[in-house]
């Protein structure tokens, strides 16, 4: 069953009441929601908490989610609350150690709220069975859809490029477009006003686009790991010059773009062999390294040695770790305000 973030709200906490036998007034959708990084706000026991609507949560993405909301939730100062269709025994048990609280469709919650050290109110129940059918996924989330979406989102008048156009820039057939586009038509993603579109919801788009990325895509592009050889080589890694073909993301890219962050781990995306890398004299095969070699799946020229803004955004939210995920959105709030 398909929901929509609205029909997911609104089932979990009729859920909520129906399983914890609580009183409507308990629990209440609050019609203004001020908090743009936030889906919604949710009124628990005269408590208002910043709501996050997702499809699903996996322990694929366990990581970001725990991670974005911990951020958010302090820079807000307010409790904040996960929902989704259907939240496993074990992936809640591992959001409520990090003090996320939780609640799904089938009426399975943690919710805690304290002042200080004292314990405020405790909602919990768990057991629950899914009753809700399995989608099936859309094809616009899966690989050859995140190729097509990628490139609407570098120039939002991709949308209205013709399909020959789309296919030379991302590879993807013909017939494979027209079903992303049919897709994201219908999820209101295209607004369709005559003969032109025109992309919407940029915003949640890209958000949707970042998380099946880094959970469909990105995990097949993978084709090689190094280090560097020498710890003075790591810290001078801005003097490698990178062979033609070859692009700086993730934390490596976001620093070159902003020294804010210093990287940890290193992406390159490639479309030449790994191996050139090997003749900067800098780096040496190993499958643990902090460098990850991937393969590039767009089919577009960048600039300087980096790949489009918006995956070195994908790869730090992707990368799970605090830190990054600041990054992350520091570069939505200065260089991507477009995608806000």
């Amino acid at each position: 069953m398909v929901l929509t973030e609205l029909e997911t709200l609104n089932m979990a906490l009729e859920a909520l009441r129906e399983k914890l036998v609580l009183p409507k007034e308990t629990v209440i959708l609050k019609e203004d929601n001020t908090y743009k990084n936030f889906d919604a706000v949710v009124q628990i026991m005269d408590v208002e908490f910043l709501c996050e609507v997702k499809n699903t949560v996996t322990t694929a993405t366990i990581g970001n989610i725990t991670n974005r909301l911990k951020i958010l939730g302090t820079i807000e100062k307010q409790p904040v609350l996960l929902i989704a269709k259907y939240i496993t025994p074990t992936v809640m048990d591992n959001l409520a150690s990090n003090g996320i609280n939780t609640l799904d469709c089938a009426g399975n919650c943690h919710i805690r709220y304290a002042k200080g050290n004292k314990i405020i109110f405790h909602l919990v129940n768990k057991g629950e069975k899914n009753t809700l059918m399995a989608e099936k996924p859309y094809p616009a989330f899966q690989e050859a859809g995140l190729k097509v979406i990628f490139y609407l989102l570098q120039e939002f008048t991709n949308v209205n490029k013709p399909y020959r156009e789309i296919q030379k820039a991302t590879g993807v057939s013909l017939g494979a477009i027209k079903n992303v586009f049919d897709v994201l038509v219908e999820r209101n993603f295209i607004l369709m006003t005559g003969s032109k579109r025109t992309l919407k919801n940029i915003n949640a788009l890209l958000n949707l686009w970042t998380e099946n990325y880094n959970q469909v895509l990105k995990p097949k592009l993978l084709l090689s790991r190094m280090t560097f050889r020498t710890n003075e080589q790591r810290i001078k890694w801005l003097a490698m010059d990178l062979p033609d073909g070859m692009y700086w993301g993730g934390e490596s890219g976001a620093n070159m773009v902003d020294s804010y962050l210093e990287p940890g781990a290193f992406d390159i995306y490639t479309q030449i062999p790994a191996a050139h890398l090997l003749k900067t004299g800098f780096v040496r095969f190993d499958e643990t390294g902090e460098i990850r070699i991937y393969k590039k799946f767009w089919n577009w020229e960048t600039e300087n040695h980096l790949v489009p803004p918006i995956l070195t955004y994908a790869d730090l939210i992707g990368s799970g770790n605090s830190r990054c995920i600041e990054m992350a959105e520091r570069l939505l709030n200065n260089g991507l305000k477009d995608y806000k």
